[in-house]
């Protein structure tokens, strides 16, 4: 009997994470719309910080580890997002409330607003958060660790 593709993931995390020594209750779900689209919530009881790292760092490395091993297993081209209690949620969560209080700020003044420098995700966050803005509109500046996102009136 041929393994499904969750069935795959799952076993690929857990063969990673005891390779680094950590236990975790592993669930794979695949998104509704995209059959080839995965979510893992990893649950993880004990020394969770080293798993996700500062600012995540650590948590998108493994991810990035997950999607390698998994091209290898899978021929057809799948997305994968790995989280790890919960942390991508809440820091989504963060996230948009911080792009909403710099909206109302640039309503407020009628001027740009920059936000401080962030990671990739983080941005794609905010820009896919506040693109659904009828007052407002994004565009990332700078280069490398210095990236920031730019908040214009529309």
């Amino acid at each position: 009997m041929e393994k499904t593709y969750q069935e795959i993931i799952q076993e690929t995390i857990k063969e990673l994470l005891e390779k680094l020594d950590f236990e975790a209750q592993i669930e794979v779900f695949s998104q509704e719309n995209d059959q080839n689209n995965f979510f893992c919530k990893l649950s993880v009881a004990q020394n969770q910080n080293f798993l996700i790292g500062q600012h995540g760092t650590n948590l998108m490395a493994i991810q990035h580890i997950i999607r390698i091993f998994l091209s290898k297993k899978i021929a057809e081209k799948i997305q994968i997002t790995v989280d790890v209690n919960d942390y991508f949620a809440e820091k989504k969560m963060a996230l948009e409330k911080e792009a909403r209080e710099a909206e109302e700020k640039a309503l407020q003044t009628r001027a740009d607003v920059i936000l401080r420098p962030m990671l990739p995700y983080e941005r794609k966050v905010v820009h896919a958060f506040l693109s659904e803005s009828a007052y407002v509109s994004t565009e990332s500046t700078g280069v490398g660790e210095s990236r920031r996102i730019v908040i214009h009136l529309k």
